[in-house]
């Protein structure tokens, strides 16, 4: 008897489906598409707060709007990420962004109802933005993102671009 309740609890405990969160990379159309706006900014502020059901801590990150590249932006946006620090609490989301006053990075949010705006895709909608050293011009710098295969050091798809390039792309895949 107790050996036929050990086997249907194992076989429960067995067929019940694990629970875990898998992102599919989007494409850059789609982070475009689903993305309502588009910013290069200057980090100003990063202020972490528990949720409204204090279940989860999230970031208000504060960027004063440098360029607006998609949608409707004033001269600074607020926007939230998942995770961050209250007192003694830490709360780490794998795949979150984190942001630290003066990070510069071009930002797809997404807008969800009277809440604040969050980043399309977690990481994939944030593209920093580092200066090159020879001359001082802006270089936007794609996200890793983990697709079907490798990461290879040195992949083209992963090259450096001009903030004015990379602003022509954003503005010609939203006219599509």
């Amino acid at each position: 008897m107790r050996r036929n309740a050990l086997i249907v609890l194992l076989a429960v405990l067995a067929s019940a489906a694990p629970s875990a969160t898998t992102f599919l990379p989007l494409s850059f159309e789609q982070l475009v598409e689903e993305s309502s706006i588009v910013v290069y900014g200057r980090v100003v502020d990063v202020r972490a707060q528990w949720t409204s059901d204090r279940r989860f801590i999230e970031s208000v990150v504060s960027v004063t709007v440098l360029r607006g590249m998609k949608g409707e932006a004033g001269e600074t946006i607020a926007f939230t990420v998942p995770g961050g620090q209250v007192g003694r609490y830490i709360n780490i989301i794998p795949g979150s962004p984190v942001f630290v006053p003066g990070d510069h990075a071009v930002v797809f949010l997404t807008s969800r109802g009277a809440r604040l705006p969050v980043t399309t895709g977690l990481t994939q909608g944030i593209y920093r933005v580092h200066r090159d050293a020879a001359s001082g011009d802006p270089l936007v710098v794609p996200p890793v993102v983990a697709t079907a295969g490798r990461i290879v050091r040195g992949d083209p798809r992963r090259k450096p671009v001009s903030l004015a390039t990379f602003e022509h792309t954003v503005r010609a895949a939203a006219r599509r």
